[in-house]
């Protein structure tokens, strides 16, 4: 294999196990699988969106067409022909079925009880899945769902909706099949090899690839957990494409030639209220951490050119995102995040206990917002005792069991380009450990709205419940948005050609070239 024809690619932590539907280890794990793997539909990764916070356009992939009904309770796809997993299995609608019976039929012998946790907010709603002719496959769900191809396309949510060789499935069992799960994508998984930084993984180019093969021969890529260390990789040659640069020098960077996008992915930066602990169970202190923050400063000392303050729960790139931000509904008000703890009888000041990753799948240095955080709630008598964990994945799968008594709140970088990410998050029904509503928020109201919203049909409809449901986070605050990435999110060098940035966490590396 020619090293001029192997795309290097840094990320800021290492692969989780490459099994899609039962994969956690967030976008990372999704920038690799969105090259081995794919979905019946997928987002258009070779169109630029027209408008800044756009959301992603959905089209066929393993499908070459789907009917949806009018009560968006039936959809019935249309395989594309001629596809293979990487193991020589053809594509075709029983395969289909059996990669939907792991995810969601209890009384398949293919059933995994991971693969159908990590799912269940996109596959929990489907009755019925069954082979309509060897090429034709149709889902019945249980309620109307108008968002189910949407959800579809997303990697690492966590798992994904990727099919994998059911044949692998029969021959290793629904749980055994880590990094031994064949794909169809452009690229296939080769090798896993050893790191400074954890763990590398080799991609080798699927000379069988349906859509003709790519013009690279593979990929490698390398875990760079510092930022200093990504960035020099980037400029010394080592890689061509670099992930999680805000906090570099970008505008360095875009004058020696390196391309450095700007656009609007999915993503915010956030705080997690654990509302058992009885301080954070008062609105009046989540409301006063939220005004004694100052957003502006943190993005501008952190991550200038790179990050904005985030003003809503719902990210750019979501479909119900407001293009024009709303108006900032906790500006830096000390003195006011001052009277709020005094009302809740806590103007002698407090220390609350919160955890964070130390590094992470886009995590932008959790220790450096925390210390800022500190100096910001420190001036209005709030100390902070922080622990860090040093590892991102046993981070992200403590995280998910919810906030241990004594944890006041916690941090997550997350986001979805599908709106239904609200409720998998904050509704009742979500909570930890069963979902990933890690604070234990309850909100009838809330729950109201998104339940609504998940089943409204008219997406200005949809989109006006999804908005309400945001103002009403907002105001009862049981995460705090903090920051969103504009610019640094990814960056490549002149040697990269032909890579289309869409706003999504993950791309697309099917058309790139290198010169």
């Amino acid at each position: 294999m020619q090293d001029n024809l192997i795309l290097r690619v840094a990320l800021d932590w290492a692969v989780d196990e490459i099994d899609p539907p039962r994969s956690f280890g967030g976008w990372n794990t999704g920038r690799v699988v969105q090259q081995t793997h794919e979905s019946l539909v997928e987002d258009d990764f070779d169109t630029p969106p027209t408008l800044a916070d756009a959301a992603t356009r959905i089209v066929p992939r393993l499908a070459e067409h789907v009917e949806i009904s009018p009560d968006a309770r039936r959809f019935v796809f249309r395989l594309r022909q001629g596809v293979r997993f990487h193991d020589g299995t053809p594509l075709d609608a029983d395969a289909v079925v059996l990669n939907y019976e792991r995810m969601c039929c209890p009384d398949s012998p293919h059933y995994s009880a991971v693969a159908a946790d990590f799912n269940r907010m996109g596959t929990g709603l489907i009755e019925h899945v069954r082979a309509f002719d060897a090429m034709t496959v149709e889902f019945n769900l249980s309620e109307p769902f108008p968002e189910f191809l949407r959800y579809m396309t997303q990697e690492d949510a966590p798992g994904a909706q990727s099919l994998i060789s059911p044949a692998a499935i029969r021959e290793l069992g629904p749980d055994g099949c880590a990094d031994l799960a064949p794909g169809t994508g452009a690229f296939r998984f080769h090798r896993r090899f050893n790191t400074p930084g954890g763990s590398g993984m080799e991609l080798l180019c699927n000379d069988g690839y349906w859509g003709g093969p790519p013009a690279i021969a593979g990929i490698h890529f390398l875990p760079f957990p510092n930022l200093e260390d990504r960035v020099r990789a980037l400029t010394d040659g080592t890689v061509d494409i670099a992930y999680s640069l805000e906090g570099a020098d970008l505008v360095d960077l875009a004058a020696r030639g390196f391309t450095v996008p700007e656009f609007s992915p999915p993503y915010l930066w956030y705080l997690v209220f654990n509302l058992r602990d009885p301080h954070m169970a008062d609105v009046r202190v989540r409301q006063a951490i939220a005004y004694a923050i100052d957003r502006h400063a943190l993005c501008d000392e952190l991550f200038p050119g790179a990050a904005m303050p985030a003003t809503s729960t719902i990210p750019p790139g979501a479909p119900a995102h407001e293009p024009s931000s709303p108006e900032e509904r906790y500006p830096h008000d000390p003195e006011r995040a001052r009277v709020l703890l005094a009302e809740a009888g806590l103007s002698h000041g407090l220390t609350l206990h919160v955890v964070a990753a130390q590094f992470g799948s886009a995590q932008s240095d959790p220790e450096a917002v925390y210390t800022r955080l500190a100096q910001d709630l420190a001036k209005v008598g709030i100390q902070l005792d922080v622990m860090l964990h040093p590892d991102w994945v046993a981070y992200c799968n403590q995280w998910r069991e919810g906030a241990p008594a004594g944890v006041a709140f916690s941090e997550m970088s997350w986001g979805m380009s599908c709106d239904l990410w609200l409720s998998q998050i904050l509704h009742g029904e979500n909570t930890s450990p069963r979902g990933f509503n890690a604070g234990y928020n309850q909100d009838a109201v809330l729950d109201g709205l998104l339940d609504c919203a998940r089943m409204t049909l008219s997406l200005a409809d949809r989109t006006a419940l999804y908005r309400a449901a945001d103002k009403r986070v907002m105001e009862m605050l049981p995460i705090l948005p903090l920051f969103t990435s504009r610019r640094g999110m990814i960056g490549w060098s002149p040697r990269v050609k032909g890579l289309t940035v869409v706003n999504q966490c993950w791309h697309d590396f099917r058309r790139v070239r290198l010169k």
